[in-house]
Formats: C-alpha cells, sequence, structure tokens
C-alpha cells in the first residue's frame, strides 16, 4: 500500500499517547478509530496492527535504530524496514537501511532480540528454561478471534452458517472445543445479528477450555468467585443449561453490571450477581457450593499477545504482589467448596509460580485436598490460542461417623 501521511501522523499521535502519556493501547487505538469514521477497511487494519507491532517490539525496533524508545519516527522506519514495508521521502526518515538494522540487532541480548523488559526475560527462562524464547516469540504475534457458540440459543453449526451469511468468515477448531469457532473480519461481529441476539460470545479458545474442567451439570451450586466480566459465568451457564444456581461475585461492581448486561442478551436467567465487600460475604458462603471457580488475577502473561503493552506496565513487585494475593484467595476461597465438591484455580498466566506452586503451596497447607487434574497452555508449545492454566482440586468427603 502507499504510505498516506494523515494515516502515519495518527499513527504518530497514538503512539505518544501510548509511550509518553502512559495510556493503554486498547483505548488509545478506539479513540481514533472513533475520530476517523471515514477510513477505509484497510486504512484501520494497518493502523490497528502497525500500533500494535510498534507496541510489541518497541524494545528492538528502537535497539536496531539507535534511537529512544519514545522517538516514533525512526522507530516506525525500522518496522517499515524490517518488514519490506515502502519508506517514504519525508524529511523525518533516517538514512537507515534493513542491513544495517540486522547488523544491530545480531549482537542485541535475547531480552532485545525478543522485545521484553529484562527482568521478565529472565523470569521467564527461569521459570520456563527452554522453553521461554518460544514461549516468548508466539506471545509477540498478533492474536486469532475466537467465538463460542451460546448453546442456549443456538448450537456452533447454526451460528457458523448465520455469520457466514452476514459476510464473517468462520470456521470450527477442533472437536475438543466443539463451541468454538475461530473468526475473521472481528470488525464486523458486534454489529452482527449473531452477536446483537445473544448467540455467541468473543472468547479465546484457551479460555473456552477453563469452564469444562468443573464438570458441572444442570441443578448444581456453583460459584464464579472471582467474575471479572463474566465470560466464563456466561459458558458455565450454557453448561448447566441454565438449571440450578449460579452465583458470579467480583469485588468491583462495574464488571458485574456488564455482566448482568451480557446474560441479559445471552438468556441466562441463572446468574446471580454479588459484589463482593469484605470477607464476611466469603465466611457466609461456607460450604455452600458444589463447584468453586476461582480464575484470580495474574500477571496476565498468557495473553500478551491481545495486551502486548501489559508488558512494559509489569513489574517483579506487581508480580510478587499478585503471588501473594493468589495464595490468600485460594486459601479463603476454596472454604465455599462443600465437602466432596470441586473447585478450579485458574489463572491466564504461563509462570509456574501462579500456577503449579500455587497449588503445591495449598495442597501441603490443606491435606484434605487432592488435585485430579491440571490444564497447562502455553503458546508457542503446545497451544496455538492464549496461555491458560487450570487446575482441578477435589475435596475430600468428610469422614462418616
Amino acid at each position: 500500500m502507499t504510505v498516506d501521511r494523515q494515516l502515519i501522523s495518527t499513527l504518530h499521535t497514538a503512539f505518544n499517547g501510548i509511550f509518553q502519556q502512559s495510556l493503554y493501547a486498547d483505548k488509545v487505538i478506539q479513540h481514533h478509530l472513533h475520530d476517523n469514521p471515514h477510513w477505509r477497511r484497510e486504512d484501520k487494519a494497518y493502523f490497528v496492527t502497525t500500533l500494535y507491532d510498534l507496541v510489541r517490539f518497541i524494545r528492538k525496533l528502537a535497539y536496531a535504530s539507535n534511537a529512544s524508545e519514545q522517538d516514533f519516527w525512526p522507530v516506525w522506519q525500522a518496522f517499515q524496514l524490517l518488514n519490506d514495508k515502502p519508506i517514504p521521502d519525508w524529511p523525518e526518515m533516517r538514512n537507515l537501511s534493513k542491513a544495517e538494522l540486522l547488523t544491530r540487532l545480531d549482537t542485541a541480548s535475547q531480552a532485545i532480540q525478543l522485545s521484553y523488559p529484562d527482568w521478565l526475560d529472565t523470569l521467564g527462562s527461569s521459570q520456563l528454561g527452554q522453553q521461554w524464547p518460544q514461549v516468548a516469540e508466539a506471545l509477540n504475534r498478533a492474536p486469532g478471534y475466537y467465538v463460542r457458540a451460546n448453546t442456549l440459543k443456538t448450537s456452533a453449526d447454526a451460528l457458523a452458517g448465520k455469520l457466514e451469511r452476514e459476510q464473517i468468515s468462520c470456521e470450527h477448531i477442533s472437536s475438543a472445543l466443539p463451541d468454538a469457532l475461530v473468526i475473521q473480519a472481528v470488525d464486523k461481529l458486534f454489529k452482527s445479528s449473531a452477536f446483537q441476539s445473544g448467540e455467541c460470545e468473543m472468547q479465546d479458545a484457551g479460555s473456552q477450555q477453563i469452564a469444562p474442567l468443573l464438570d458441572v451439570a444442570p441443578g448444581m451450586k456453583v460459584v464464579d468467585a472471582c467474575a471479572g466480566a463474566g465470560g466464563k459465568s456466561l459458558h458455565l451457564a450454557a453448561l448447566m443449561k441454565n438449571k440450578g444456581r449460579l452465583l458470579s461475585m467480583d469485588i468491583h461492581q462495574h464488571k458485574l453490571d456488564t455482566l448482568k448486561k451480557r446474560a441479559k442478551r445471552a438468556g441466562c436467567h441463572m446468574i446471580e450477581t454479588r459484589a463482593i465487600k469484605n470477607n464476611k460475604t466469603i465466611k457466609r458462603l461456607k460450604d455452600k457450593f458444589d463447584r468453586v471457580l476461582l480464575d484470580v488475577p495474574c500477571s496476565g502473561t498468557g495473553v500478551l499477545r491481545r495486551n502486548p503493552d501489559s508488558k512494559w506496565h509489569l513489574s517483579e513487585q506487581s508480580i510478587s504482589d499478585l503471588i501473594a494475593l493468589q495464595a490468600d484467595l485460594l486459601q479463603r476461597y476454596s472454604q465455599m467448596c462443600r465437602p466432596g465438591g470441586k473447585l478450579v484455580y485458574a489463572t491466564c498466566s504461563i509462570l509456574p509460580v501462579e500456577n503449579q506452586q500455587q497449588v503445591v503451596q495449598f495442597l501441603d497447607a490443606n491435606p484434605d485436598w487432592t488435585l485430579q487434574q491440571e490444564l497447562s497452555l502455553l503458546p508457542g508449545i503446545n497451544s496455538e490460542f492464549d496461555g491458560f492454566y487450570g487446575a482441578v482440586l477435589c475435596r475430600n468427603e468428610l469422614p462418616q461417623d
């Protein structure tokens, strides 16, 4: 494509918003797409994908071009050169060549070549060993887009047909994910009648593998204790065929308000929401549920493809704080599971210190629990989806008198 000056000027403004004002990339993108309704579809695609790639590879691009990470023009020029894209004859362009950029990168550290902070590269290497570079590279790729057919209203086959009729091409993924479709033209999805009528939800195919671990059935009492905006709650409601009790809890009321709207659209009338005010909210629910989903706050390292700027916001201290919070939540919230019930501890992290090690620590301190099953999805190793972890923990039945 020819390089449009106005489009690149907007890209420059968006870049500055992220790297000079510390704004979140997704919010910056939404703002500029809203302000430029006249853009052609290919203009929008170039703007979104390029901005996200600049965020992903900012450290690598700045090093290759011998520039500051806040200096848009050499960073963008390096991106264009390394991806064999056209370079306009503008006064901002430096005398750079692709060969020169590659020569500089040859001598760069692994952290620079992968475009991660040094501390995160060190942590990834210590946690994942030889798998880390593959995982890190996979997390630097643009994500795919997936929907889950809402089986309360439709089937994956019927949904696929409806989306195709609305010019949204899609295909089934595998028999192991019967309700999941990978889609193209994601920009059309939210205006489609299939989405607006609640027949589907956007949900990564990795995320779609968490709710089934709970092994729910219609009529059960289930709690989603860190529900957020409720993607997994909606999945659980569908698996339970809208029968039973499903309590969705979170400390943030605004997220539960979003869940209520999504549940109404999806036809999930069994979902009850409750804000967690303090520990009494949890204690009152001791031994009340057959199943507990604990999708805890985490580093989000498994979803860096979708949120590439988060690797620049994370810190060693923030991960340490999260690890302490996860252990506390698992210990306290597990009390809501009745003897004989099951709990699924889940994260969207790739780090064992947030995953397997948390579970081992919990089991050591709680001999009345056993580990039944683990799911560990590592992008680039055993998953083409986002990175997720899930552990199925069973609370032992009380001994009979």
